[in-house]
């Protein structure tokens, strides 16, 4: 339920205007609240708003099986790091390697990039087979600007509060084809369910998850949490050292 459609609010907007009217002027205007854009608007808006953005800062918090390399070797668990338009990437991956958990940084600038060597952690040129691309999430063919124009069957829930911001929460379903590139094509099945979040004053997207749909192929269906902050901010990304 929406709160400006709650009973108890009505009532209390229709007390305050009662008040109003026996203590005012004549000439004196009651404001009403702006309406709440529908989600096929709220997703317009942000997804231009994320276009629109230079800079940010992001957590991802990967649930179920995904892994970086082609050999399968790196699941990844999570990644923190900045991007920055319009191809410029520093991250930092938490990932497990034959049991053992691991930290592994790569910076990304154009075609070229670099990682850290498990081992020594020494900065060297990324192996061929390391193929996922943080930036992807900047696509604007196949990151998540375009998955917000893609998804079906959205509907509104209830706000809620992201790292300190007032957010719209919308629910949706996409065909797993559209989060393909964008997930390294590890989650499978349709629908995917996508829960986005958006900052209800300045329409940047908060988070993002994404999750398979459950089946007996998958009895540990993948969740991918997207956490992005500090929209537009100036950030410096160069080749390591």
């Amino acid at each position: 339920m929406r709160l400006r459609d709650s009973p108890v609010l009505l009532l209390l907007v229709a007390l305050l205007v009662v008040g109003l009217a026996g203590c005012g002027s004549e000439n004196e205007v009651v404001s009403t609240p702006a309406a709440t854009p529908s989600p096929a608007e709220l997703l317009t808006m942000a997804s231009r708003r994320l276009a629109e953005t230079q800079s940010v800062h992001f957590t991802l918090t990967v649930e179920g099986e995904t892994y970086i390399d082609s050999g399968k070797t790196i699941k990844l668990i999570g990644a923190e790091g900045d991007l920055q338009r319009p191809d410029r990437v520093r991250t930092t991956f938490q990932a497990e390697v034959m049991g053992r958990a691991i930290s592994l940084q790569l910076i990304t600038i154009g075609d070229r990039s670099w990682t850290t060597n498990i081992l020594t952690g020494e900065w060297g040129n990324a192996p061929l087979e390391f193929a996922y691309r943080p930036d992807i999430l900047f696509s604007t063919q196949d990151g998540i600007g375009p998955v917000m124009g893609r998804v079906q069957n959205v509907t509104r829930l209830d706000d809620e509060e992201i790292g300190g911001r007032d957010a719209y929460h919308l629910q949706a379903s996409v065909d797993q084809s559209v989060v393909g590139p964008l997930t390294y094509y590890t989650i499978n099945g349709s629908p995917v369910s996508v829960d986005l979040w958006i900052d209800k004053e300045t329409h940047d997207l908060l988070r993002a998850r994404l999750a398979e749909p459950p089946g007996p192929e998958r009895p540990h269906p993948a969740v991918w949490t997207l956490d992005l902050s500090h929209h537009g901010e100036e950030i410096s990304i160069e080749p390591p050292d």
